[in-house]
């Protein structure tokens, strides 16, 4: 195991060759500071954290420390492993779910770069190197009755599923949960999309409009993103993803 410590908090994580540079920069500070900002923000011992895309325990194991507990939800099957792997060296409670969010009974799920264990997984894009799995579900309501507090906070991270789980995220309770923070892959959703690139251009814009409203009870906390990403996407002549976070309504009373 490697021991790598970022943001105040140390984890272990199975030491593998392939992620030397993504660890060098997560042990720098480089990797999402703001995604360990709102977790900081929104999570005490009185909070159960729910990680849905807990990819290789990044989150999960680092919010375990400052969580009452841990569920995180990962249906790639690598990922699923090296989670589980990282339980018993790492402190905290993490219940690890080999499951992807969904109302469908199973969710055909497609490897990038011709294998599983990378953090793009994706519900929306085949590779046509890659693998395809049938991935076992789980719904928000399911995850809330396992939850053991009272009070909760989501992190989504599903690589472009986001815009078909609407109904999903209609059902997280606003009056349990202290906030969302939610990964936005437009990019995704375009390249899963035919017909003229203006089209789907427009079809993302209108899909990406209806997924930020479909967390009903929250108030979207850093509207900045998505004008940077805007910026960002125009700049550079393709579509940019972003982090949201999204607080509860009750927490503005």
């Amino acid at each position: 195991m490697r021991s790598i410590t970022y943001f105040r908090k140390t984890v272990q994580f199975p030491d593998k060759p392939e992620k030397k540079r993504f660890f060098a920069r997560l042990q720098n500070g480089d990797w999402e500071p703001c995604t360990f900002q709102n977790i900081e923000r929104l999570v005490d011992r009185k909070t159960t954290f729910i990680d849905i895309g807990g990819w290789i325990g990044v989150t999960p194991y680092w919010a375990a420390q400052i969580a009452d507990n841990v569920i995180t939800v990962e249906p790639d099957p690598v990922c699923f492993g090296i989670l589980k792997e990282m339980q018993p060296e790492n402190s905290g409670e993490v219940r690890v779910i080999n499951a992807a969010l969904s109302e469908d009974e199973v969710l055909v799920l497609h490897s990038v770069g011709g294998g599983f264990g990378s953090s793009e997984t994706s519900a929306l894009i085949a590779d046509d190197n890659g693998e395809a799995i049938r991935a076992q579900t789980v719904t928000i309501a399911e995850l809330q009755t396992m939850a053991r507090t009272e009070r909760l906070c989501f992190k989504i991270d599903i690589e472009g599923y986001e815009y078909r789980a609407l109904d999903q995220f209609r059902a997280i309770d606003p009056q349990r949960t202290a906030g969302v923070l939610l990964a936005v892959h437009p990019q995704i959703l375009f390249a899963s999309l035919s017909g003229p690139s203006v089209v789907r251009a427009i079809r993302t814009i209108i899909a990406t409009m209806r997924l930020i409203r479909s967390l009903r009870g929250f108030r979207l906390d850093n509207p900045s993103a998505i004008w940077a990403a805007l910026r960002k996407s125009i700049a550079r002549r393709e579509f940019r993803g972003f982090d949201l976070l999204f607080v509860s309504r009750r927490r503005d009373r």
